[in-house]
Formats: structure tokens, C-alpha cells, sequence
């Protein structure tokens, strides 16, 4: 993970102040910070966060590093922060796992259980848990691949006194992800290098020696830089496709940084795009502006049928300025990811876990809903902080004249909405700009989705929690993920509607809260 260039100058300066300067750059936009801390999203403590990393599941826990400034509430000192969960929704903060030293930042990564202690860094009959990360040489400037191990279940750990285990003396050189291949015993690293917009793949029988055996791109979108690739298998039925994913530091679909993802085969030493398996050209995971650096659990059960994975709920066109808690940054709710086929066309389907669930306070469905039994759920919901529930409904183009929209206002004036719009036959995700909260042009934004006619009725889920909106529609093909910002305000939460469909009825309508 590094930033591209229109930024790094920027970033590079906070990584260099001092760290008390950096503690004391700002202060807490809440002095509250209990009321203002999401409950079903991933936080630090305190501080700065950006990707996460090295994320992999072993003995009923889920591992979440994350890159992480143990000094301040901007990018800079990057090391690897550490937190552990049995459900992916409550999680334990552990000390820092890996941390700059001597001018060298570690970068993203991944981490890997050795179950067959290839590496020889296990003692007994515990298998390590092995760190494979970008190693940020300050001095030089250079990026290399490094490894840590650890013998206690990834609560400590020792970094290899050989590293770098991969050095190609290259400024952009990073993010590498690893997994166990079986077919041919090896472990195989997916790697990025981010400015020439290529994908390097790597393997290896015991983590320490690597071998280059291929390289995927230039291809897709190939503006900006490409970040913290992912390969990984999924199946769908009886059919088995290999997926790429690859972060963009900028020009993703809906502006600034977001994935892309490729589907193909992977037969142990390279990868190849199967053009017929997807209908578009292009193919993007998420269509809001605040979901990077996605990256799958390791290790996880049933991992070929399904995966698990969450994103940094940020974008680098605004990250370091939006409200700081006493913690800045977030991660987005963590999401199931499978395969999906229409048509003859395999896409990647997002749902949210459903752990979820099991933190519902209350949970209500109303069926043949008018809008204003449905806005009569929603009335509760007038600050910020009361904000944590998730609506689900049933859209029906059919039954609507002009549009249907989901609107959170303050002060008579909407901060972010969600709508369909039958004349144009779109979805679309409008942000309004934020400059007391946040002051920067990229913020505002319209995230627009053009429909097909086959659709006679689809059904939306939105997620709020406390200062994000995630939308998951059409069998979670189609996710925008936001963030909003409106501390201390009155708000009003409701749904809209044309004159023409005052009388519009919702098959069902359903309100989770979690708080």
C-alpha cells in the first residue's frame, strides 16, 4: 500500500513529523467518541488506519491486521495494527504486531497458518502463522518483500533475520498476498508492481526462497497505480473459476480509488482472462467511493463455495481529511463473496455476514407498507449517533411512476440518498458536499447504475452505522458503500416519493436496529 503520486508527496511529509506534532495536529471532532464509534464497523482504538492485512482464520478466531500510525491521526509510521474476532463484529484490540523500526515501514501483507511448517519456523506441534509484507526502506526509497513468524497464534512476532526475501531494488514493488496451493505442494504470492500496472506471481515451498514465474497486465483500467492484488478460487455448482482482484489507486468507476476484478484460470504458474465468462468489459466490485484495499480472509471454512472479506471504508482522494474521533478510518461491515450466475455470466456477489444478525435490538417487517407506514419505522432516527440499523425492501419498477428514494436530510437538505428512477431505469447514490466536515471537492459525488428491462422487482438492503450508508442490491451484484458525516445534527430519515406514487405501497418493508 503507497500512495499515487498526486498525494504521496503529502503523505510522505506527515510520515516524517514528528510524532508528537502528529498527536497533537488536531483534536476530536466529538469529545464523545463512545457515542460516535460504529457498532457493526471495525475501528481502532485511537489513531490512523488504512488497509487491512494479513488477514487469515485460525482455532474459531478471525485475524485483522491493518495498516496503522501508532502516533498520530494521519498516514505515516505505517506498521501493522492487530485485533481478533470470533464473529467478525466484536473485536478484541491485541499490542502491535509488526512495527516500523529503523526508518523501515512495513506495508501491506498478508499471513499464512503453516500447517506443514515448511519454513521450519515452528517449535512443537504448533504450526506458525508466517507474515509476508512490503518492507518500506525510508533511506533508500526501495520497496522488498519481507516475513515475520510467529509461535504464539500470531500474538507476537519475530521478523526474519534474512529478509528482504524478495528485492528487486524497485520504488514500487508491494502488497504481496499468499496462499497454499495444493495441487503442487507450494505456496504461491501474488504481488504488485503498482506503477508499471502488473501483477507478479511468485512461488515458493517453504516462504523464505521465491521463484518469478508470471506476470498478468497491463489490462483493464490502467490509469493511476494498481494496489494490493488477490487471487483466489471460487466455485459455482460444478464449475470453478480463478479470480483476480486488483485495487486502483485512482480512476475507479465512481472517482478516486476502488478494485476491479478479472475471471480466468489459474493453473498454478499463470493466470489468464476468460473473456467469456463476464458480460461487461470491465468488471468493478464495489460502485461507491469508499471500499479499497478489499482482500480475502485465508483459511476460512468453505472457502471455495464462499469467502470472507471487508475493505477500508476510506478513499485517498479525501482520506486524511475527513472528522477525526480520536481514531480516523474505519473498515467497511466484513461480507460473504461468491459466485454468481445470469445469463450465462458469472459476477461476484456481496452480502453482508451473517453474524449480523445476531446483534439486532429490535426487528420489525411490515407487508403492503405504504411510505408512510414505512417513514413511521424510520421516525425514530434523528441524530447521528442514534444511527446503526439496517431496511430491507422490495422494489416493484411496475407499481413506480417516477422514483423511489431513501433520503437522509439535515436541516431540509439531503447529506446522502439512494433511489430508483423509473424514467431513466437507473439506481443512483447522490452525496451532497460536506465542507465543514469534510473539505474537499472529490467528496460530494453520483453514483449512477444503468438497469436492463428484466428486472420485474429487486430487492435493497441499506445499511447505516453511525457515518456510513452500504447499499447491496440485485442479489448483491450492485454495492455502493459511502461515508456521510453530519455530527450532533438533526436528521430525518425517510423515505420519497413523486406525487404521482404517494399511494406507492411496498410489498415489505423490514427495519433492523442495532442500537
Amino acid at each position: 500500500m503507497k500512495k499515487h503520486k498526486s498525494i504521496l508527496a503529502a503523505f510522505m511529509l506527515a510520515a516524517l513529523t514528528s510524532c508528537i506534532a502528529q498527536k497533537n495536529s488536531n483534536s476530536p471532532i466529538s469529545d464523545n467518541s463512545t457515542a460516535a464509534r460504529p457498532v457493526l464497523h471495525f475501528t481502532p482504538e485511537k489513531n490512523w488506519i488504512n488497509d487491512p492485512n494479513g488477514m487469515f482464520f485460525y482455532q474459531g478466531e478471525y485475524h485483522l491486521f491493518y495498516q496503522y500510525n501508532p502516533y498520530g491521526e494521519k498516514w505515516g509510521h505505517m506498521s501493522w495494527g492487530h485485533a481478533v474476532s470470533k464473529d467478525l463484529i466484536t473485536w478484541e484490540h491485541l499490542p502491535i504486531a509488526l512495527e516500523e523500526e529503523d526508518k523501515v515501514m512495513i506495508f501491506s501483507g498478508s499471513a499464512v497458518v503453516d500447517h506443514q511448517n515448511t519454513s521450519g519456523f515452528g517449535t512443537g506441534n504448533v504450526p506458525p502463522i508466517v507474515a509476508i509484507y512490503t518492507a518500506y526502506d525510508a533511506k533508500s526509497g526501495f520497496q522488498s518483500q519481507s516475513i515475520a513468524y510467529s509461535n504464539d497464534k500470531g500474538r507476537t512476532f519475530t521478523k526474519y533475520d534474512q529478509n528482504p526475501v524478495i528485492d528487486l531494488k524497485k520504488a514500487d514493488f508491494r502488497d504481496p498476498k499468499v496462499f497454499w496451493y495444493q495441487a503442487d505442494q507450494k505456496w504461491i504470492m501474488t504481488v504488485s508492481l503498482s506503477q508499471e500496472k502488473k501483477v507478479q506471481f511468485y512461488s515458493s515451498k517453504d516462504l523464505k526462497k521465491w521463484d518469478l514465474m508470471s506476470e498478468f497486465g497491463p489490462a483493464g483500467v490502467t490509469a493511476g497505480i494498481w494496489e494490493c492484488p488477490d487471487l483466489f478460487q471460487l466455485d459455482y455448482n460444478n464449475e470453478s473459476v480463478w479470480v483476480l482482484g486488483v485495487n486502483l489507486g485512482t480512476h475507479s468507476i465512481a472517482g478516486g480509488s476502488g478494485l476491479q476484478y478479472f475471471l480466468g484460470d489459474f493453473d498454478g504458474k499463470s493466470f489468464k482472462v476468460n473473456k467469456s465468462l463476464t458480460k461487461e468489459p470491465l468488471n468493478f466490485i464495489e460502485y461507491g467511493k469508499d471500499f479499497y484495499a478489499a482482500v480475502v480472509w485465508n483459511g476460512t471454512p468453505k472457502e471455495t463455495k464462499e469467502r470472507k472479506w471487508l475493505g477500508w471504508m476510506n478513499n485517498w482522494e479525501y482520506a486524511d481529511k475527513v472528522p477525526y474521533y480520536g481514531w480516523r478510518g474505519s473498515m467497511s461491515v466484513p461480507r460473504t463473496l461468491s459466485l454468481e450466475k445470469k445469463d450465462g455470466f458469472f459476477y461476484l456477489k456481496q452480502e453482508p455476514v451473517k453474524e449480523i444478525d445476531n446483534y439486532k435490538k429490535k426487528s420489525i417487517v411490515k407487508s403492503e407498507a405504504t411510505i408512510e407506514q414505512a417513514n413511521k419505522l424510520l421516525s425514530s432516527f434523528t441524530k447521528s449517533d442514534s444511527l446503526s440499523f439496517s431496511t430491507v425492501f422490495t422494489v416493484n419498477p411496475s407499481t413506480i411512476h417516477d422514483f423511489l428514494r431513501f433520503n437522509i436530510k439535515s436541516k431540509g437538505s439531503s447529506i446522502i440518498n439512494f433511489s430508483y428512477n423509473k424514467n431513466t431505469n437507473e439506481l443512483i447514490l447522490e452525496r451532497r458536499k460536506s465542507d465543514k466536515y469534510v473539505n474537499s471537492k472529490q467528496f460530494p459525488t453520483i453514483q449512477k447504475i444503468k438497469l436492463d428491462h428484466s428486472d420485474k422487482e429487486f430487492q435493497v438492503r441499506i445499511i447505516v452505522d453511525k457515518y456510513s450508508m452500504e447499499v447491496f442490491t440485485h442479489d448483491g451484484k450492485y454495492v455502493f458503500t459511502n461515508l456521510f458525516f453530519a455530527p450532533n445534527s438533526v436528521l430525518n430519515v425517510s423515505f420519497e416519493t413523486s406525487k404521482q406514487d404517494q399511494k406507492l405501497v411496498f410489498k415489505s418493508v423490514g427495519l433492523d436496529t442495532y442500537l
